[in-house]
């Protein structure tokens, strides 16, 4: 029975250690820099939403149009890397501040990019360049 209980205990803390935005938007930062567009989209929820920052203009919506934007750039682009420069986390935001480059043709660039996870995936994304 103590064996049980332990078991079940590690479970569960293990469960929530993989539900901590942190982690989800470190996974979905890996993938992206990887190019791997199913390891990518798949941090994401069916509902993503993506924004630019300045306007409010909604990008985006939907996991299949991530998964066939995001996938065209990864094609077109097969050197782009986003370098972490920075991260806050405050409840189930994570703010990252990163440097992209290795898009031939196009002059490297911050970007800014403040995620919201809720259930284990990111929700809601806006992005400031």
């Amino acid at each position: 029975m103590k064996s049980f209980l332990l078991l079940f205990f590690l479970i569960v803390a293990l469960g929530r250690v993989q539900a901590q935005p942190e982690i989800v938007v470190q996974k979905q930062l890996e993938a992206y820099n990887a190019g791997d567009i199913k390891a990518f989209v798949a941090t994401y929820a069916d509902s993503i939403e993506i924004y630019g920052f300045n306007n409010q203009q909604r990008i985006l919506k939907g996991k299949a149009v991530l998964e066939k934007e995001w996938g065209a750039l990864f094609e077109q682009f097969p050197n782009n890397y986003a370098a972490l420069r920075g991260r806050i986390v405050q409840g189930n935001f994570v703010i990252d501040k990163e440097f992209v480059t290795g898009r031939t043709g196009q002059p490297d660039f911050e970007a800014t990019a403040i995620y919201e996870v809720q259930n284990g995936l990111i929700q809601k994304v806006w992005f400031m360049w």
